[in-house]
């Protein structure tokens, strides 16, 4: 929405749940938040404040096959948790 010549793209959340708790109507131009300069074309885009990670696939492929192992002549990949040690299988319905 544009109003007063400035973009409004971007969610005001404590508006928002502000207004979902107060019981009565609204309408999305109740709780919209001006858009931020970095989200402007050109800008970059990306929120300054989050971590950006840009994965190479076909590294995190290789480093996946790496941790897998064979075991009992099945492909396992290990997993450590509270419950699961290993899971094998060698495709669907196995």
């Amino acid at each position: 929405m544009r109003k007063e010549g400035k973009w409004y793209t971007h969610i005001d959340y404590p508006k928002f749940f502000d207004l979902l708790e107060s019981g009565k109507p609204f309408a999305p131009s109740d709780y919209i938040a001006e858009t931020p300069e970095w989200a402007y074309f050109g800008n970059g885009g990306f929120n300054p404040e989050d971590i950006r990670v840009i994965r190479n696939k076909k590294a995190d492929r290789e480093k996946e096959l790496k941790e897998m192992q064979q075991i009992g002549g099945k492909i396992a990949q290990i997993v450590e948790g509270e419950e699961v040690d290993v899971i094998v299988g060698e495709g669907c319905g196995d």
